[in-house]
């Protein structure tokens, strides 16, 4: 078991660092962010870590899923407009590859992959001037890393991001 060493929040990102000097990024949740109903947090933790937007099922409670949604969608809105960091799935190689949540981890059925997140997956998005710059939270500055892209959107730097970073990845 690691010892932490010390825990530093920022914005909403959790970086713990132990004593062998190993970081560790974590993104909040909702219960460190809001205060709602639990079925609100559920859908805005849906968002944060990546799982896909809460479906309506024909069987299933209709006021469960909608609270659920007003949580996605409050947490999609506080990432765009606050900056809030949270996990986007990306493909797990340059093909045809589309991962989803399942059981815990994120499984593709194209290649066959489990457990194909990445570390480079839990992003931020921050307006910067006329344009939005989407970054890894790793990121440090502009000369020493390069796990970030621009764009003229929200949507747009988030796929320059994901352009850029497939590019880095060894052996795709």
């Amino acid at each position: 078991m690691a010892f932490v060493h010390y825990i530093i929040y920022f914005a909403n990102i959790l970086i713990v660092k132990n004593k062998t000097n190993n970081m560790k990024i974590e993104l909040k949740s909702a219960q460190e962010l809001i205060k709602a109903s639990p079925d609100v947090m559920c859908g805005f933790n849906q968002f944060i870590f990546g799982s896909g937007e809460p479906k309506r099922s024909n069987y299933g409670d209709k006021s469960q899923w909608y609270t659920e949604l007003q949580g996605y969608n409050y947490a999609k809105k506080m990432a765009e407009e606050d900056g809030i960091a949270f996990t986007n799935v990306f493909k797990c190689k340059k093909e045809d590859c589309y991962p989803f949540s399942f059981g815990g981890f994120f499984v593709c059925n194209n290649c066959g992959g489990k457990g194909v997140d990445k570390e480079w997956w839990k992003i931020q998005v921050k307006k910067d001037g006329d344009c939005f710059c989407c970054h890894g939270l790793d990121f440090q500055d502009l000369q020493s890393s390069n796990n970030y892209a621009f764009g003229s959107t929200f949507e747009e730097s988030i796929s320059n991001y994901e352009s850029v970073m497939l590019q880095l990845q060894p052996n795709l």
